[in-house]
């Protein structure tokens, strides 16, 4: 999918990312600034910033902060949260995670969270965040990542639900990119949340009719693949279970 597919995709969207259930959480944030372990003196780069939830979680944290995406509508709303929580250390940059417009060695931190599965091309975005990264600087991600038994399965629900989707990767797969990238891994985790349904369909405005249908898929799923998901209903919301990759790793030096 091409760079305008993804901002045609985004741009409609771009608010409900501000108060996204998952990407506005305090506690999944919170979750975020311990796994990059900020330094005062750091300056960071958040590649796929989106709304700019994770650079604006970090900056209160560290010197400064330059977040970076493909959706001028999404920049527009981070600048937004920026002025209104009064964060003067950051700065926001239209461009692609896969072809980074900085020179080597710009950075001591490089995140990038709740994006990755959106990249056409994960390796060349590895490569980038290496080669913008000084020696010692870290890499943080969180991504969407199923247990490997049911990925397929919930490839088919993603991509129905949001047509950039092009691949979560498992924890072991991370580990490999990584590693192949010449990082060294510091951790590699893997996170199970109980995910409410309808906020994820309607953060992306998936139409009514489509949704109905994606619950009906997780609630008949196959047996093993409802084990894992475990779907219920909460006052007749469905809940199930989602996961995400929690990576950290050092660029040598």
């Amino acid at each position: 999918m091409s760079s305008k597919d993804v901002r045609a995709q985004f741009e409609p969207v771009a608010r409900n990312y501000v108060t996204s259930q998952f990407h506005a959480d305090p506690k999944r944030l919170a979750e975020l600034v311990e796994l990059v372990a900020p330094a005062p003196g750091d300056v960071v780069l958040d590649a796929a910033t989106g709304t700019g939830n994770a650079g604006l979680a970090l900056a209160p944290h560290v010197a400064w902060v330059i977040g970076l995406d493909l959706t001028p509508a999404m920049l527009e709303q981070a600048a937004r949260s920026a002025r209104e929580a009064d964060q003067r250390n950051v700065t926001w940059v239209l461009g692609d995670a896969t072809a980074l417009p900085f020179p080597a060695d710009s950075f001591d931190v490089y995140v990038c969270r709740a994006a990755p599965h959106h990249f056409p091309d994960v390796r060349a975005a590895l490569g980038e965040a290496w080669r913008v990264l000084r020696p010692g600087g870290r890499a943080a991600l969180v991504d969407c990542s199923p247990p490997p038994e049911i990925r397929d399965f919930m490839h088919g629900v993603e991509v129905a639900r949001d047509p950039t989707h092009v691949l979560s990767h498992t924890v072991e797969e991370w580990v490999e990119l990584l590693t192949r990238t010449d990082f060294e891994v510091e951790r590699a985790d893997r996170r199970k949340l109980s995910w409410r349904f309808d906020d994820w369909m309607g953060r992306m405005a998936v139409p009514d009719e489509r949704a109905r249908e994606l619950a009906a898929a997780i609630e008949s799923a196959p047996p093993l693949v409802r084990e894992q998901l475990a779907p219920s209903r909460r006052d007749g919301e469905l809940w199930h279970s989602y996961w995400h990759a929690l990576i950290r790793a050092r660029k040598p030096g």
